[in-house]
């Protein structure tokens, strides 16, 4: 079976494993943070990184006023039983 990574859709082995990892911070980052902004992200501008990282990020605001249901980010482990402020 070959690996996957998660970036908001699933790619075989395309690309950076690392962006697996910038995906699941950007969602950690809106559910764990108040007032969490896009702006908050701490990759370069229009790099790969920043853009998985967004799409993270664009989930957890997607949840914003509830908590995230299960199974919307199943490459992260994300805090299912937090409201995310909105």
């Amino acid at each position: 079976m070959v690996g996957k990574i998660c970036v908001g859709s699933v790619l075989n082995n395309a690309g950076n494993s690392m962006l697996g990892k910038s995906y699941c911070e950007g969602l950690d980052h809106r559910i764990a943070t108040n007032g969490a902004t896009i702006g908050d992200n701490p990759h370069e501008s229009g790099s790969e990184a920043a853009d998985t990282w967004d799409a993270g990020w664009t989930v957890g605001q997607s949840a914003a006023g509830g908590v995230l249901p299960a199974g919307s980010a199943p490459c992260c482990a994300p805090d299912f039983a937090k409201t995310i402020v909105a």
